[in-house]
């Protein structure tokens, strides 16, 4: 691309950016470029009677990336901005769109229409209702907000107008078209399931305890109570089994051997000696012992 081309380009954005604002009732204030970056600067008064600053950021460089959001995450911080739009011409990483969530900037893709889409005859005028008027809406209808019907995030009006998910939008037809009336629909966000509370959030999913879920049952292995188990038999590696005794392993009782146990000693010659017959001399002695007494 040429350099008369891309400075073509550039103005073609940076105009369709600036009518973007002015649709949101800003005023431009500002420009500013250098090598790096386009920047609009406008202010607005709020309901509050509040001043707004916004910044609209076009990078030169056509990859976006986490550093990028930050360096203008920053430059919002520091100047107390209200707004900060990120004009991105080629998709943002996901680290860099979760980045621009966290701090709150707007990220409009060039390959969307840059321009005032409700000038057009075909596009019909989209209004983000107030606190009070979607009240009275769901109490004359007898209707919560989640039985609406659903519009993206992503839409192209739904960002015009910076509705966010849970608002609820009027959409007036053309009667120009032959239509007439109007109809609703709630904001939601591009990836959520369609569930959304009386709030307008998305209903998050409550982790519930359940019990452990048992094994489904194979035809091949039913699976049984614990109390009907049949006990398993001993294997021979889980537990061995008896050893029977061997002769090796039980010596047999000695029986009394000659040296061993010896048998009681018979009463021999030698062992038992007769009692000695009373000598000569013992047996005068008794008699004269005998005699005495007599007397």
């Amino acid at each position: 691309m040429s350099s008369k081309e891309q400075k073509a380009k550039e103005k073609r954005i940076m105009d369709g950016v600036k009518e973007i604002l002015e649709f949101r009732g800003f005023q431009i204030k500002d420009t500013k470029e250098d090598d790096d970056f386009l920047d609009i600067y406008a202010d607005k008064i709020s309901e509050e009677k509040e001043k707004i600053t916004a910044i609209a950021r076009f990078p030169k460089n056509p990859q976006i990336g986490v550093k990028l959001i930050r360096l203008l995450g920053k430059l919002q911080e520091e100047e107390q901005l209200g707004e900060a739009l990120l004009i991105a011409e080629s998709p943002l990483t996901h680290y860099a769109k979760k980045e621009s969530i966290k701090l709150g900037i707007e990220i409009i893709s060039s390959n969307n229409p840059l321009f005032n889409i409700f000038d057009h005859a075909m596009v019909s005028q989209h209004v983000k209702l107030k606190s009070p008027e979607i009240k009275y809406f769901l109490e004359r209808y007898q209707i919560n907000k989640h039985q609406i019907p659903k519009i993206l995030e992503s839409d192209a009006a739904v960002k015009a107008i910076q509705a966010k998910p849970g608002d609820v939008i009027k959409i007036v037809r053309n009667p120009d078209m032959g239509e007439n009336g109007s109809y609703y629909r709630v904001v939601i966000k591009s990836t959520s399931r369609l569930r959304l509370l009386e709030t307008g959030t998305i209903k998050k999913k409550t982790t519930r305890k359940t019990a452990p879920k048992k094994p489904k049952e194979t035809p091949e292995t039913p699976e049984k109570p614990v109390e009907d188990k049949p006990k398993k038999a001993p294997s021979k590696t889980a537990e061995k089994p008896k050893k029977t005794p061997s002769k090796t392993d039980v010596k047999p009782k000695k029986t009394p051997s000659k040296t061993a146990a010896k048998p009681k000693k018979t009463p021999s010659k030698t062992a038992a000696k007769p009692k000695k017959a009373p000598s000569k001399k013992a047996a005068k002695s008794k008699t004269t012992a005998s005699k005495k007494s007599a007397k």
